[in-house]
């Protein structure tokens, strides 16, 4: 062998994916990531033209590393830079565009109720909804059987909420009460907690402290309830038309009133922050799984702002038109969201800007519930019915 003339090194799988990897980064932006890559695993070779798209074994990984990263079997390792948000981020986004924003519906159920709220249980194998006609819709997922409580609210209600890891089901009302039910015998009504002196719009568990309920009123009032023992623990002047505890630890409230979002620490009971942007009333918001984004919408547009560096708008989408009245992320793929409109369900990625529209209902998608157990999306609408996507 000629030593001047030394044989090219045949590229080992590990080689053909450390290429496709780097390019993948290039395309997406992530020109840093990029080159920080390059260096590290030494790729210096560029995808042929045969292989522009990554197909097969690059694919294949996208699909295996997903549900392994994100069911915390493969716990990435921490870093100084943002290379592993980055990374999360391409894990969720191709895998959602590479499956063609795939939501199909799986069954349907007529509740014969303008419906405006719904919510999964913890384990998905439930799912209520309430609207006009004043009684719980309830869902069992397993058997796609259903059931109307015989008992009812005086009004109207106006949002439902399961207690996190039980049966318990809370329900909010303009008739200023809040019941709470046992989901699994439809027809019994537990106790009424009573106190609000105004309609009750909006209702939220602590996700810790699973016996502790918040609710407002029309009187912006927050009520905080221990609903072990139906009675009052303190109430608070901070508005709300919508309250959420902040996922995992509870130890932060969102608070929407009229335009404005309000992050109180509910163990002073102090703003923390403050999310100002909307044009319009506010009129549904939720967390992501980490308590680090919190997203919401009016009818002009849908946004998605950042906790950690409150008050920024990370990104924004105009309804045009379409009206948007709720959103979840999605249950699936943690960085795109589910926004519901007039007859529509949108799904977004911020990141990129991609929308896929979906054909949901006949009437406005007035309410989304998301299961990560079962990685299921409810909607419901003034058609008065409940709609199962996955």
């Amino acid at each position: 062998m000629d030593p001047s003339h030394p044989t090219p090194r045949i590229l080992t799988h590990e080689d053909i994916f450390r290429i496709h990897l780097y390019d993948y980064f290039r395309k997406r932006g992530f020109n840093q990531t990029a080159e920080a890559f390059r260096r590290e695993g030494e790729v210096t070779k560029q995808p042929s033209a045969d292989h522009d798209v990554p197909q097969g074994m690059l694919r294949d990984f996208w699909g295996l590393f997903h549900d392994i990263y994100f069911s915390n079997q493969l716990p990435l390792p921490a870093s100084s830079n943002q290379a592993p948000d980055l990374i999360g981020s391409i894990m969720n986004i191709p895998r959602m565009v590479r499956d063609g924003y795939s939501m199909h519906f799986l069954a349907g159920f007529p509740s014969h109720d303008r419906l405006v709220s719904c919510q999964f249980s913890s384990d998905g194998s439930i799912l209520a909804s309430g609207g006009l006609g004043k009684k719980v819709f309830i869902c069992y997922t397993n058997t796609c059987d259903s059931v109307t409580t015989l008992e009812s609210h005086l009004d109207p209600i106006s949002e439902v909420c399961f207690q996190p890891g039980s049966a318990l089901l809370a329900t909010a009302s303009y008739d200023k009460t809040v019941k709470l039910w046992d989901a699994t015998k439809p027809g019994r009504l537990l106790y009424n907690l009573i106190g609000h002196n105004g309609w009750v719009k909006s209702l939220d568990f602590h996700p810790m402290e699973r016996e502790v309920l918040c609710s407002s009123d029309s009187f912006d009032v927050i009520e905080m309830w221990n609903v072990n023992q139906g009675v009052r623990i303190k109430n608070v002047m901070a508005g709300g038309q919508i309250i959420r505890f902040q996922p995992r630890f509870g130890r932060f409230l969102a608070v929407a009133n009229g335009k404005i979002i309000n992050i109180f620490d509910v163990q002073i009971w102090r703003i923390q922050g403050r999310l100002e942007g909307h044009v319009n009333d506010v009129l549904a918001m939720c967390w992501d799984s980490t308590g680090q984004m919190i997203a919401s919408v009016s009818e002009d547009c849908a946004r998605v702002w950042s906790v950690v560096v409150c008050g920024y708008c990370m990104h924004q989408l105009p309804s045009n038109g379409k009206r948007f009245q709720s959103i979840v992320f999605h249950p699936r793929y943690p960085n795109v969201l589910v926004i519901g409109g007039f007859q529509c369900m949108e799904v977004w990625i911020p990141e990129t800007g991609d929308i896929y529209s979906i054909h949901a209902h006949n009437g406005s998608v007035s309410g989304l519930a998301a299961s990560t157990q079962t990685q299921c999306i409810a909607s419901v609408s003034s058609d008065e019915c409940v709609k199962i996507w996955k």
